[in-house]
């Protein structure tokens, strides 16, 4: 995925930007035709609010599907209209939710990639950096669970009581509250300095756990 935009705010200013660019061209539409200025500020609009669907939602979208053939229609006023409207489910859609999707995804990729480095220092004798990069992936993971479950969490809310107040919100079950605090605790360790408390092949565990079964909840 292309997206570049991490900001609900930013994401959602575009989409207003367009659509007032769209209105106010709707509302000169009869002279398009005869301003070349005109003209080309059209088909600018029409390139933008194309390549913004495609980078939010990808080209096979029923969104960029329906506003490229909106703007294959002849009759300019219909296509402006239809492609403002386009614009604006779009945005609603987002608005009720579906950057999270786009968010998440983003959040999977940076945190697999952290992983691997982790991994790699583990392999390199660095456990405890290993184990810290670790703890790390953990906290904004359960943080990112949270928003997706729309559960409000006060801003200095501890590791350990965030994996509780996804247990109570009952987001997973006991077990999985007790491994992730398994791994919470390893990760405590190793940020305070306490790294007699844990071996190699605790933390080898950790990231395994963390890349096949906490990226996934």
């Amino acid at each position: 995925m292309g997206f570049a935009m991490s900001t609900r705010t930013s994401l959602l200013k575009r989409f207003d930007e367009l659509i007032a660019n769209g209105e106010a061209l709707l509302k000169n539409v009869k002279d398009i035709s005869s301003r070349l200025g005109d003209l080309a500020k059209l088909q600018r609009w029409e390139t933008s609010c194309l390549h913004l669907l495609n980078l939010t939602f990808e080209e096979d979208s029923i969104y960029f599907e329906n506003l490229r053939g909106a703007f294959g229609l002849g009759n300019r006023e219909a296509h402006l209209a239809h492609g403002i409207e386009i614009m604006r489910g779009a945005k609603e859609e987002i608005e009720r939710g579906f950057l999270y999707d786009i968010e998440h995804l983003i959040s999977a990729d940076f945190f697999d990639s952290v992983i691997e480095q982790a991994e790699y220092l583990l392999k390199s004798g660095f456990k405890d950096v290993a184990a810290v990069l670790g703890r790390v992936v953990i906290e904004n993971t359960l943080k990112d669970i949270g928003k997706r479950e729309n559960i409000p969490v006060p801003e200095k809310t501890q590791l350990s009581e965030l994996n509780q107040i996804l247990r109570d919100n009952s987001v997973y079950e006991k077990n999985i509250w007790r491994l992730v605090q398994a791994q919470i605790d390893l990760g405590n360790y190793a940020a305070h300095g306490d790294f007699g408390k844990y071996e190699d092949k605790s933390v080898a565990f950790m990231l395994t756990w963390i890349r096949e079964t906490l990226l996934n909840l």
